[in-house]
């Protein structure tokens, strides 16, 4: 059996795997730079045409996904390219890291890669 490398961080770190779907609702999110603003996640389409179950958001104020993305971090979900092909830690080259801002995370012999945006979430708005 084939094990599964999930998420590592732009320092070859092996990350905890994300909760998904996000719970619906309104994050507080920046890049530590310039730009703060509110991040809105929609509950999964329950209506069945989006047999995914995928969610839509939005960013308050005309920000844009670059403007809230912290450009020093890095992520990528590696999963097995192949149903019998070995995704594991021990493939991956250490040279590859640590990954600069911008770049894409390294490709791991073995495993299919996506590369994911992060953000950091400073707080949830006050309810009103």
């Amino acid at each position: 059996m084939a094990l599964r490398l999930t998420h590592r961080a732009e320092h070859g770190l092996i990350m905890e795997k994300p909760t998904f779907p996000l719970p619906a609702g309104k994050y507080l999110v920046t890049g530590d730079r310039e730009v703060t603003s509110v991040l809105t996640v929609h509950p999964p389409d329950k209506s069945g045409k989006d047999k995914a179950g995928n969610q839509w958001w939005e960013l308050a104020d005309g920000a844009t996904l670059y403007d809230v993305t912290h450009l020093g971090c890095r992520s990528a979900r590696y999963t097995p390219a192949a149903i019998n092909n070995p995704c594991t830690p021990s493939n991956v080259r250490t040279t590859g890291f640590p990954v600069y801002p911008g770049a894409d995370m390294p490709i791991v012999n073995g495993c299919r890669k996506q590369d994911y945006t992060v953000l950091i979430a400073v707080g949830l708005p006050a309810k009103q």
